[in-house]
């Protein structure tokens, strides 16, 4: 067996990147938890309603800044934390004390954010670092 051959000459992430899409990252689950426990909005749990698209624009956002703040680890850590963040929302959203209701397809609509945020983020990456 041979040992594995790595590219040695492929570029790091630059450090100063990494940190603003962490502190980014961290800001914008500030915003968005704080957004989505808010009592009092009401929506209507249907499969295309408008706040869906708000769903995925916001699952894509976060999914691309975990990957930006992290990429060096492999994409499914930033899909895996951020459906578990996206059904921890849906769970409190389901507590009497919130006054919000959770839905099914409020999570679909996360995982097609989520979807669509590593797809992008992986093609940036692979196309930056195949120069």
């Amino acid at each position: 067996m041979s040992p594995e051959v790595r590219n040695t000459h492929a570029p790091r992430p630059d450090p100063g990147l990494r940190w603003a899409g962490r502190v980014l990252l961290l800001t914008t689950l500030i915003l968005v938890t704080d957004l989505a426990l808010q009592p009092g909005h009401a929506s209507r749990n249907t499969l295309l309603g408008p706040d869906k698209l708000e769903h995925i624009a916001a699952f894509f956002t976060l999914t691309v800044l975990a990957r930006i703040g992290w990429p060096l680890r492999h994409w499914a850590w930033a899909a895996i934390a951020m459906l578990s963040y996206g059904v921890t929302i849906e769970y409190l959203q389901s507590l009497d004390f919130v006054g919000r209701t959770a839905s099914v397809f409020d999570v679909a609509a996360n995982i097609i954010g989520i979807g669509f945020g590593v797809a992008a983020a992986e093609l940036v990456k692979r196309r930056r670092w195949a120069r």
